[in-house]
């Protein structure tokens, strides 16, 4: 791992991932804080702005929550998967579209379709040994926020989503990094299932 000084540096600790899916509540939200670490995914760092890491792949929705104030509104590192995007204080993991399951190579994740993958990814990157999902609801026609700008908004692939995760559960089995979907409502079926509280204990 030389030469990425930020991989592995959650080595055995467990990593709590939270997507926007509309089960998400700020009670399961704040149940997290200072029990384990916390990756917010795109809008949901308006949840939990104390979080470690912020990630998003995209872009424009970098560009629009920086111009509207995230900085001063939040606390951690902002990371993404964009390649070419990288300004002040944005680090970077590179995110790789034609990568199926999970990465082993350090600095590289696989795309998956959608930010709350890549998110999934950077915790194993980081050294994860447990992995708690939060807001994975895999269905739905909004996100517990309600619909994103006209001009950030993009089509939910709940279909390919939901196939691109069981791929990477069958991976991480394989790696022996547990994952349990600890979201409200799912159709993502390919991890165990249990309340935040529970798997906090």
């Amino acid at each position: 791992m030389r030469g990425f000084p930020e991989w592995q540096r959650w080595r055995g600790q467990t990593v709590v991932c939270v997507a926007s899916g509309p089960s998400l509540t700020a009670e399961d939200v704040d149940a997290c804080r200072g029990r384990a670490r916390v990756i917010t995914v795109n809008s949901s760092w308006q949840r939990a702005p104390w979080a470690d890491v912020h990630y998003s792949s995209d872009a424009p929705w970098w560009d629009y929550h920086l111009a509207r104030g995230m900085r001063a509104a939040s606390r951690g590192e902002f990371w993404t998967g964009d390649p070419t995007y990288r300004p002040p204080g944005m680090r970077g993991v590179r995110f790789s579209k034609p990568l199926r399951g999970i990465s082993r190579r350090p600095g590289v994740i696989a795309w998956g379709g959608n930010s709350g993958y890549c998110a999934l990814g950077l915790a194993v990157q980081f050294g994860a040994a447990r992995v708690l999902l939060l807001g994975y609801d895999m269905q739905g026609d909004t996100h517990w926020h309600g619909d994103h700008p006209d001009e950030i908004r993009k089509d939910f692939a709940f279909a390919m989503w939901r196939e691109r995760f069981g791929e990477a559960a069958r991976d991480l089995r394989r790696m022996g990094v547990a994952v349990i979907n600890c979201s409200r409502e799912t159709a993502l079926d390919c991890f165990e299932r249990a309340s935040i509280q529970e798997a906090l204990c």
